[in-house]
C-alpha cells in the first residue's frame, strides 16, 4: 500500500524546481552588515542604539520599521536563527526543530496538557501560521475601556489608520480561487447550507499557491510573514538584526530600561557558544518577546508586581476529521482558508477549516499499526474542521530552569462546555457535508461516528478537559495594560510601571483574549505602540 503524497498534482503547488531555485526572495538581499549572527560570534559585543526591541514577531518587526523609519537607530534582538525562504521544506520535523520552541515540545500545565507552539526564528510565529488577518473587534476593544480602566487609550478610531497600513503594505486579501482548495470550499458550501455566517479567511497573502505548507515556512513567500515583509523593510530603513541571541535581562539604572544583556546560542549542540551582547538604549526598549518570554524577561530584569504573569489567557484549539467517499485533497490549497465567526458571541467558539500534512494529521486518526497505515493512506480523502475557542480560564507565566517558562492554566467547566458544543457543530456538519466517518478524537466517545445520530454523543460527552486534544496558539495577559499598578504591569502608554523607557507592545498587554485571530491586532496595536513612543522621542528632542 502506496503511502500519501506530499505533493498535490494540481497545479500550483510549489516545489523545488531549478526555475525555482533561480528566484530572489525579500530575505536574499540584505543590507551589508544589518545581519549579526550570534552563531558566529567570534567575541563578545558592546554597541549603543536609540531603542532596543527584542523580539522579531509580529508585534517587534512592525516597531522596527516604525522607529527606523523614524529615523531612529534601532537594534532588534531574536533569539532564534533567520531560516531563510529559499531553506524552507515540506519535512514537518525538521520545519519543528529548526522554526518553533523546544521542537514544538512546549506545553501548558493545569489539569490537563496542552502543547503550547510558539516560533522561535526571525518572524517568530508569523513563519508558522497561516497569516489570517482580524481587525479587533470592537466589542473586545470596549470591554477593555470600560471594565480595564483603558478608556481612549486603544479605541477604533486610533487603530484604524493602522490596520489600513497593514493591510496595503502586507496585502491583506480573501482567499483566491485558485487556492481555495477543496477543504475551504467544502467547509464554505456547508456553513452556507447550515445558515451559518461564514467566509474566505482575509489572509497577509501575495500570490498563494495553494501549497498547504504554512505551518512548515511558506515556499514561495507568498505569505507575508515578518522574515520577508517588515524585518527586511527595517533593516533597508537602517535597522540591524542580532539573531540567535536570547535575552538575559534588561539592564534598569536610576528607575530607567539603558539597555539588554543577551547571550549567543547555537542550534548546533557541537558548535556551543555563548558570546555576551551588551546593548546600550539610549531612548527605549521595547519588549516584544511575545505572551510567554516577556513577563518572563520582565522578572529576570528585577520587575516587581501584583499582576505581573498573572492573567494568561489562551483560545485552546483542537479539530476533528471526517472520511469522505470523494477526493477532498487537503495538501491542495489554502492551509486555512475559510472560516466562521457564527458562534463568537452566543458560543464563544469560531470554526476554521485547517489543512494539515500527513505527519500531523495522523494524530487525528484512529487506531495504530496497520489500522492506523490502513486509514493513513486515504490521505487524499480526509477534511480536517477546527475550533477555537474564548476561553475564560486564566492562568500563570513564571520563569522555570535554565532560562525558561513555566506555563500553568486549567480549562473552566464553561470553557469545556463551549468545546463540546463545537466539536459537535463541526462533526454535524462534516456529516451533512457528505462525510462517511468523523473522527472526534474524544476520550470517552468512539473514536468513529459513522451516522449523525451519533453526534449526540459529543454533545452529551465528558466535561473533563483531559478529554479533549486542545492545543494553544493564540496567548494573551500575563503583563496586561491597565492604569493602576496593582492590577496591570504597563501603563496607558505601553511603559511599564515604575520604569522609564521600558515598554511593552506584545499581546502580554491585551486585557483579555479576543475570539478571533489576534495577529493582526498585535501588529496594529504596536505600531501605535511605536508610533506614540517615536512622537515622544521627537518631543523630547524638541523640548
Amino acid at each position: 500500500m502506496s503511502s500519501p503524497s506530499r505533493e498535490a498534482e494540481d497545479p500550483g503547488v510549489e516545489s523545488r524546481s531549478p526555475q525555482a531555485a533561480n528566484l530572489r526572495y525579500p530575505d536574499d538581499d540584505l543590507p551589508e552588515g544589518s545581519v549579526v549572527d550570534g552563531e558566529t560570534l567570534a567575541r563578545d559585543v558592546e554597541e549603543s542604539f536609540d531603542f532596543i526591541i527584542v523580539g522579531s514577531g509580529a508585534a517587534g518587526a512592525v516597531a522596527a520599521h516604525v522607529l527606523a523609519s523614524a529615523g531612529h537607530a534601532v537594534a532588534i534582538v531574536e533569539e532564534g536563527p533567520w531560516v531563510k525562504t529559499r531553506e524552507f521544506g515540506a519535512d514537518v520535523q525538521s520545519a519543528f526543530q529548526r522554526l518553533i520552541r523546544d521542537s514544538a515540545m512546549q506545553a501548558v500545565e493545569g489539569r490537563s496538557f496542552l502543547p503550547l507552539l510558539q516560533g522561535r526564528c526571525v518572524g517568530g510565529s508569523t513563519v508558522v501560521n497561516s497569516a489570517i488577518a482580524w481587525r479587533t473587534p470592537e466589542d473586545v476593544l470596549d470591554d477593555w475601556a470600560e471594565h480595564f480602566g483603558l478608556g481612549d487609550t486603544l479605541t477604533m478610531r486610533d487603530l484604524e489608520p493602522h490596520f489600513t497600513v497593514l493591510e496595503r503594505d502586507l496585502n491583506v486579501r480573501a482567499v483566491a480561487d485558485d487556492a481555495l482548495g477543496q477543504n475551504n470550499g467544502l467547509f464554505l458550501e456547508q456553513a452556507k447550507n447550515a445558515g451559518y455566517e461564514a467566509g474566505r479567511m482575509r489572509r497577509y497573502d501575495a500570490g498563494c499557491r495553494g501549497s498547504g505548507r504554512c505551518l512548515s515556512g511558506c515556499p514561495s513567500a507568498a505569505k507575508r510573514g515578518m522574515s520577508v515583509t517588515y524585518v527586511p523593510m527595517a533593516l533597508a530603513a537602517g535597522a540591524r538584526i542580532f539573531t540567535s541571541c536570547r535575552v538575559d535581562q534588561v539592564l534598569r539604572a536610576r528607575g530607567r530600561a539603558t539597555g539588554i544583556v543577551a547571550r549567543s546560542t547555537s542550534s548546533d549542540p557541537w558548535r556551543a557558544t555563548d558570546r555576551r551582547v551588551l546593548l546600550h538604549a539610549r531612548k527605549g526598549v521595547l519588549l516584544a518577546a511575545s505572551t510567554i518570554q516577556t513577563p518572563v524577561i520582565l522578572r529576570r530584569s528585577g520587575v516587581r508586581g501584583a499582576a505581573l504573569g498573572e492573567h494568561f489567557q489562551i483560545h485552546p484549539g483542537l479539530a476533528l476529521a471526517g472520511k469522505f467517499d470523494r477526493p477532498v485533497r487537503m495538501n491542495f490549497g489554502a492551509t486555512q482558508g475559510a472560516e466562521s465567526i457564527h458562534f463568537r458571541r452566543t458560543h464563544r467558539f469560531k470554526l476554521e477549516t485547517i489543512s494539515l500534512p500527513p505527519e500531523l494529521v495522523a494524530a487525528r486518526i484512529p487506531g495504530a499499526g496497520q489500522e492506523l497505515t490502513q486509514r493513513l493512506a486515504d490521505y487524499g480523502h480526509l477534511a480536517v474542521w477546527a475550533a477555537q475557542v474564548r476561553a475564560r480560564a486564566e492562568g500563570t507565566v513564571r520563569p522555570a530552569w535554565g532560562g525558561g517558562a513555566r506555563v500553568r492554566l486549567t480549562l473552566t467547566e464553561a470553557d469545556v462546555v463551549a468545546t463540546r458544543a463545537a466539536c459537535a457543530t463541526i462533526a454535524r456538519m462534516l456529516f451533512d457535508a457528505g462525510a462517511r466517518e468523523v473522527w472526534p478524537g474524544i476520550y470517552g466517545v468512539p473514536s468513529i461516528l459513522t451516522s449523525p445520530d451519533d453526534v449526540a454523543l459529543i454533545a452529551d460527552g465528558p466535561l473533563d478537559p483531559r478529554a479533549y486534544s486542545y492545543i494553544a496558539t493564540h496567548l494573551f495577559g500575563a503583563a496586561r495594560m491597565g492604569p493602576d499598578a496593582r492590577s496591570s504591569t504597563v501603563g496607558l502608554n505601553f511603559d511599564v510601571h515604575g520604569t522609564e523607557a521600558l515598554y511593552v507592545i506584545d499581546s502580554s498587554v491585551f486585557p483579555t483574549n479576543l475570539g478571533v485571530n489576534p495577529q493582526h491586532s498585535i501588529m496594529a496595536i504596536a505600531r501605535l505602540a511605536a508610533t506614540r513612543i517615536a512622537e515622544k522621542a521627537a518631543s523630547e528632542i524638541a523640548a
